[in-house]
């Protein structure tokens, strides 16, 4: 007979198991409910899980870099970190089970002033903010405020220097970045890129926000690979292979560039201009050397300002003012409408009721043809596109490709606009108003005129190259748009646009390179800007610009600036402050002369010697990297050639000047354009022959040279 009590308490027992697997199995029920929503515990899980699941089955591919055409990197991708503290106190320090240690970051902060005064010395916060933060009661915080992210996108440097010092609870992320080694170098050309996460994957997507990251996206993202599993075991048929992204060359030579935004930030700054641009590029070729803006930005910061996502080379078209009359002038020669020798009345003419004014003033009386283009006589352009006819003007545009994308290979190129409906419109065109344009549109058209009538499509893609096999997958190339005009007519515009610069009237005088040896062909440009149907009145409310061939019997390079809306005149027409920009530029390029060795070194600061002693300044610009030449003999340094402040080339030539008289240096090794530089300097004629380098001087080192001294250079190309 069973025994009552243990019966009794097997119910009990079995009751009470019962009633714990009900409430485990309800607990459960409620845990896989949670779950099934996809949150628990502050975390998405189905976004968890999948991103777990994906990263298995996902292989990201790498993006490319970007180069310049002499191999320095210009972009290329890195790993950034994103800190943070835990501060719940709940949160117990681990050791690691093989060494003992504690794991690295483990745990809660546990002192907070140590804490916050180490990091004060790595990351870009002061002790007081970051210990303020530590403070705070919460499970964990960032080092963020208003004007700084302090913990987000540290580097590599930084995060080894926190993970050295072994803090408790500072704790790290890690994600994929673009990195761009030189700043804000031709930042708009190179372009920037944004981050986003796909919701399918959690992965981190990298697509390209502008410049060449954006139009060669594709390219340089290449594709993803997939990895699918049978169980544990890899589907190989299944999977796909990661494709890394191909590697882009630029056309921009690293020296040329770097002169160019040198010389663009001084214009910049002297000038406060509402924006610049400028361009160089090879007039055979369509290969583009050197491009900047201002303002710019650095993509290694993710820019605020939408103003600032403008590329201005293919972007924000604008009327380009006199420029436009060349194209003018190539249109009347072409046709036979050109009669350089007849005269006009200038001053003011009368279309419909509507004036055409000259820049100039009204008293200058009857001028040529010919004058008036050195000049820029609106009222000679304005005559000549009445000759021409509405058909036949709007006809020669097309044919020089305005008013169409280039198809260079940026992305979002603007095509401009013409306003013609009426006579006074279509006269405005002929001196550059009521049309607008590229800098781009502007070079390609150019180039017609630079190579006897051949239009050359302007590009920045030297090559693309298989960053596994070396393999050159796409290579740049030299691509003809057009023909607008015969070769007779490309030369005899150049010929007129000499006027422009050697004529004592001429409006591009201050940018003649014949000291320097070279003839160059010119024109320059001054238009209105106008808002709101409105133009708006005075120099500082135009577009001022210049086009330039050099040199002008056989142009090697175009370059084109444009500077809007100035509001310092550092000169009264501001071309002087312009061919700040223009001159060594140019001459740099004419001359082959990336100084003495043809560096891929970084840039420089350079620094301010003046007041020095020679031997003072010697010393401090040798040791900060740059050579260094004297004009004078006594007492402190009066000027330099660099500006101070500026960020110049390494090993690149500093010319210093002092009061008394000069001895000539040992120019052997120099380049023709230091020794263009030093022979201004110092006041005396410098003659030469063959190409390169210098190799030889005629007169010899320390010896006194003055006004009326011509010192005669060998050149040689160095092997």
């Amino acid at each position: 007979m069973p025994n009552k009590k243990v019966t009794k308490n097997a119910k009990i027992f079995g009751g009470v198991l019962l009633g714990a697997i009900v409430l485990v199995t309800l607990g459960l029920g409620v845990r896989l409910f949670v779950i099934a929503s996809g949150s628990i515990d502050g975390h998405n899980l189905n976004a968890a899980t999948r991103q777990a699941f994906m990263a298995n089955q996902i292989v990201p591919a790498n993006r490319g870099k970007i180069y310049d055409m002499n191999g320095q990197v210009l972009a290329e991708n890195t790993t950034v970190y994103d800190m943070y503290a835990v501060l719940d106190k709940k949160v117990v320090r681990s050791k690691d089970s093989k060494t003992g240690k504690y794991v690295n970051g483990s745990g809660h902060v546990v002192d907070k002033e140590l804490t916050a005064e180490k990091l004060s010395k790595i990351i870009n916060m002061d002790k007081k903010e970051i210990l303020e933060r530590l403070e705070k009661k919460a499970y964990q915080v960032e080092f963020i405020s208003k004007k700084v992210q302090a913990s987000k996108n540290l580097s590599i440097d930084q995060y080894k220097k926190i993970q050295a010092l072994n803090l408790p609870g500072i704790n790290f992320t890690s994600r994929p970045a673009r990195i761009y080694p030189d700043g804000n170098t031709a930042s708009h050309l190179v372009g920037a890129m944004k981050t986003h996460e796909d919701k399918q994957t959690g992965q981190s997507v990298q697509n390209g926000l502008m410049g060449i990251e954006k139009s060669e996206n594709n390219v340089l993202a290449g594709k993803n690979g997939v990895k699918k599993y049978d169980g544990q075991v890899e589907n190989v048929q299944g999977s796909k292979t990661v494709e890394n992204g191909n590697d882009v060359y630029l056309t921009l030579d690293t020296s040329l560039q770097n002169t160019l935004e040198t010389r663009m930030d001084d214009l910049f700054k002297t000038t406060k201009a509402k924006s610049a641009v400028g361009v160089l590029m090879e007039a055979k070729t369509g290969r583009v050397v050197a491009a900047t803006q201002r303002p710019n930005y650095d993509p290694n910061d993710k820019p605020v300002n939408p103003e600032l996502w403008t590329n201005l080379l293919d972007q924000g078209a604008f009327e380009p003012g006199s420029t436009m009359k060349a194209i003018t002038l190539s249109a009347a020669i072409d046709t036979g409408e050109w009669r350089p020798n007849d005269t006009y009345q200038s001053g003011t003419l009368l279309i419909d009721g509507k004036k055409v004014v000259d820049a100039f003033g009204q008293d200058q009386g009857m001028l040529s043809y010919r004058e008036g283009f050195w000049r820029s006589s609106n009222v000679a352009f304005a005559r000549t596109q009445q000759k021409l006819g509405a058909a036949v003007w709007r006809k020669y545009l097309e044919k020089f490709h305005f008013l169409q994308s280039t198809n260079a290979g940026l992305a979002d190129e603007e095509r401009g606009d013409l306003s013609y409906d009426y006579p006074i419109d279509q006269a405005n065109t002929a001196y550059g108003q009521g049309i607008s344009v590229t800098p781009l549109q502007m070079i390609q058209a150019f180039s017609a005129i630079a190579n006897n009538g051949q239009e050359i499509k302007p590009y920045f893609i030297d090559k693309v190259v298989n960053p596994a096999t070396g393999a050159i997958v796409k290579q740049g190339k030299t691509e003809n748009v057009a023909r607008p005009i015969k070769a007779s007519t490309a030369k005899q515009v150049r010929k007129y646009m000499i006027d422009v610069v050697n004529q004592e009237t001429g409006t591009a005088r201050e940018f003649d390179l014949r000291k320097f040896g070279y003839q160059i062909a010119a024109k320059t440009g001054t238009a209105q800007v106008s808002e709101k149907g409105q133009y708006l009145q005075g120099l500082n409310n135009a577009i001022h610009s210049v086009m330039v061939l050099a040199p002008e019997k056989n142009p090697k390079y175009i370059f084109y600036m444009a500077l809007k809306q100035p509001q310092v005149f550092p000169d009264a027409s501001i071309q002087e402050t312009m061919n700040k920009v223009f001159q060594p530029l140019m001459l740099q390029a004419l001359n082959n002369s990336d100084s003495a060795v043809k560096s891929k070194t970084t840039k420089q600061t350079v620094p301010n010697v003046v007041g020095q002693s020679v031997q003072e300044a010697t010393q401090t610009l040798n040791k900060a990297g740059f050579r260094s030449a004297l004009v004078g003999s006594t007492g402190k340094v009066t000027a330099q050639s660099l500006l101070p402040e500026q960020k110049s080339l390494t090993n690149q030539l500093v010319i210093i000047k002092t009061k008394g008289n000069t001895h000539l240096p040992d120019m052997t090794g120099w380049s023709l354009t230091d020794a263009q530089a030093y022979a201004h300097e110092a006041g005396f004629k410098l003659v030469w022959s063959g190409s390169g380098f210098v190799a030889g001087q005629d007169v010899g080192k320390n010896q006194l040279v003055v006004k009326t001294s011509q010192v005669g250079v060998r050149l040689k190309e160095k092997k």
